[in-house]
């Protein structure tokens, strides 16, 4: 029995010492809905726009970064190729994470966003602001782990930009980030450790974050592995039980459950890099759209899932499309619409896609145009639970109903 208690103190020392079992408060799962809110949604009706104000922001930042955002007034606002949120569909909130580039700050936050109540709520503090040349503070903060370059708490510690690789897996209870990031600063950054890329995880670079514990934990994985990429996009598809990895003409299924990865296809048209996906369950259709790149105009993809994927087909091409581009608009299915709603953040513009129609239309809201001011980095979601699409900019929210539910 002594010998046993002695063994269970060590496994507790060790569990202690270890970045991801970091002290996690309990996350209130549910805040009060804001009764002016919740009847203002209610009251929307078909195309059909509202303008909610006094955003509630329950942060804990301290003076992190001090001088180098505005956090505690704004909430934590797009960050150039970081503007997608992931709709969690258990916690019936919108999870939004990611880095810079570089001004005016690289944090590792992690934040959800409650509709309901109109509040955003910071679930990971950052511990690591990843610009500025390497000091003590990076030598006293950072830790290699499994070969994963980490916080002292556990968070990433090479935070890229999200693009359009994040969403919310339902079967692991978790955000998942592909965090794909050039090497900027990584050399210094592990000399400071001591230590070598050849000490980092050689696979796809997913982190997950879950939010009933406020804890990030990295996704190492078996091969095969897709290659890495800048730019791409991951979505989960409940159909298949997992999320898809899209870039170019490459599509790969993540299990988070078993951690491994399948080579879905890489036939069909090659999908621009930075461009927006999203999925329409009930066709089981993947729609990819991507702005003017390189000489060609604005395209628009279709990917069947029904039966085996045989890849992005190119459906429409005109220089009268929406701007598709992960850090300018954002993509997102209504599925009680039936469309996909396209939101162009200079223009302000909103647009709808008829799959069955392949047709995109300008629509012109009945009710307040987005409030925002050009230099507002404004994100989006889609709320499925509450029919709108979901403007957030700084403490105005612009919501949006294409199509009231029956």
């Amino acid at each position: 029995m002594i010998a046993w208690r002695g063994f269970a103190r060590c496994l507790i020392v060790v569990w202690l010492l270890t970045p991801a079992a970091a002290a996690a408060e309990p996350v209130e799962r549910i805040l009060e809905p804001n009764t002016e809110v919740v009847a203002t949604l209610q009251a929307l009706g078909d195309n059909s726009s509202c303008v909610l104000e006094g955003t509630r922001i329950i942060e804990n930042l301290g003076d992190f970064a001090a001088g180098w955002h505005r956090m505690k007034e704004t909430g934590p606002t797009g960050r150039d190729f970081t503007i997608k949120m992931a709709w969690m569909s258990d916690r019936k909130r919108a999870f939004y994470c990611g880095a810079n580039h570089n001004s005016p700050h690289r944090l590792n936050d992690a934040w959800e966003y409650d509709l309901a109540s109109n509040t955003w709520v910071l679930l990971y503090k950052p511990d690591y602001n990843d610009r500025g040349p390497i000091t003590d503070y990076d030598k006293q903060t950072l830790f290699l782990q499994d070969g994963w370059l980490r916080t002292k708490r556990g968070g990433p510690a090479h935070p890229g930009h999200t693009w359009w690789g994040l969403t919310y897996d339902p079967v692991s209870e978790s955000a998942l980030w592909y965090s794909a990031w050039p090497g900027y600063r990584l050399q210094a950054k592990l000399d400071a450790i001591g230590a070598s890329k050849d000490d980092l995880y050689p696979g796809p670079p997913i982190w997950a974050f879950h939010s009933a514990t406020k804890t990030w934990k990295p996704l190492p994985t078996a091969k095969p592995w897709p290659r890495s990429a800048f730019g791409s996009s991951l979505e989960f598809i409940p159909e298949l039980g997992g999320c898809l990895w899209q870039y170019r003409n490459s599509t790969w299924l993540l299990d988070s459950k078993n951690k491994t990865w399948k080579l879905l296809t890489d036939e069909g048209a090659a999908l621009p890099i930075e461009s927006l996906v999203c999925y329409d369950r009930e066709r089981q259709l993947l729609i990819g759209h991507r702005g003017t790149y390189k000489d060609a105009p604005p395209r628009t993809y279709h990917m069947s899932l029904k039966g085996k994927p045989q890849g992005w087909e190119n459906v429409l091409e005109s220089t009268e499309l929406p701007n598709g581009h992960d850090a300018r608009s954002l993509m997102y299915f209504d599925p009680v619409g039936k469309v996909a709603l396209l939101y162009e953040r200079k223009e302000k513009q909103l647009w709808s896609y008829d799959p069955d129609k392949r047709a995109w239309s300008k629509l012109t809201p009945q009710g307040p145009a987005p409030p925002f001011g050009p230099k507002e980095r404004v994100i989006a979601y889609m709320d499925p639970s509450r029919n709108v699409f979901v403007a957030i900019g700084y403490g105005r929210v612009w919501c949006y109903r294409h199509s009231r539910a029956d």
